[in-house]
C-alpha cells in the first residue's frame, strides 16, 4: 500500500471526505493510520494463505499469484522470491525489487541465474555471502573496481577464501 492509498484509507475510516483535513494528525488520525494498515496486513495474509503450490519457475508473469510474491514485503513469501530468482525471463526492475529484499538465498540465485548488470552487481556485493561471491566470480562480468570491492571484502573475512581470489585474479 503507497502512501497516497493509505491516505485514502485513513479518511474513509474517519469517514471523511478526502484531503478536508488541514492537518493529518492528531489520536484519530493515527488510530485509523493503525487500523488500515492493520487492514491491509490481514488481506496480504489471506492471500499467502490461499496461494496453492504455484510453480513459480513457470508461472505467468502478468498472473496475480507472481506479481504479489515478488511485490510484497512480508517475509513468508522470501521462499517464492527464491525461487523466482532463478527464472530466465526476468527484467531489471524484476531483479531490482529482489535485490532489495536483501535475503542471502535470493541474491545468490540472483548472481548464478541472471545476467546483471554493473549497478546490480554494486548493490549486491556490500551484503554477498561466500556463494553470491562465487556466483559472481564465476557468472557475472565484473569491471577492476567491482573485483577490489570483492578482493578487499574477503581480505576483512575471517573465512577462507584463496581458491575465489585464485579465479578472481586470473579473470
Amino acid at each position: 500500500m503507497n502512501e497516497e492509498e493509505l491516505r485514502k484509507k485513513i479518511y474513509e475510516i474517519l469517514g471523511l471526505e478526502f484531503g478536508s483535513l488541514s492537518n493529518e494528525g492528531g489520536n484519530d488520525w493515527i488510530r485509523a493510520k493503525n487500523q488500515a494498515i492493520e487492514e491491509y496486513k490481514q488481506i496480504e495474509f489471506e492471500k499467502l494463505k490461499n496461494v496453492k503450490s504455484t510453480d513459480y519457475l513457470k508461472i505467468d508473469k502478468n498472473s496475480e499469484e507472481f506479481n504479489m510474491a515478488l511485490n510484497s514485503k512480508f517475509i513468508e513469501t522470501s521462499n517464492f522470491k527464491i525461487l523466482i530468482a532463478q527464472r530466465n525471463d526476468l527484467t531489471n526492475e524484476e531483479i531490482d525489487k529482489l535485490i532489495v529484499f536483501g535475503n542471502k538465498d535470493i541474491l545468490i540465485n540472483l548472481a548464478k541465474y541472471q545476467k546483471l548488470t554493473s549497478d546490480q552487481i554494486d548493490k549486491i556485493i556490500p551484503n554477498s555471502v561466500f556463494l553470491t561471491k562465487k556466483n559472481i566470480i564465476e557468472n557475472q562480468e565484473l569491471n577492476s573496481n567491482q573485483k577490489e570491492k570483492i578482493l578487499d571484502l574477503m581480505a576483512k573475512s575471517s573465512l577462507d577464501y584463496k581458491e575465489l581470489i585464485n579465479k578472481l585474479n586470473e579473470a
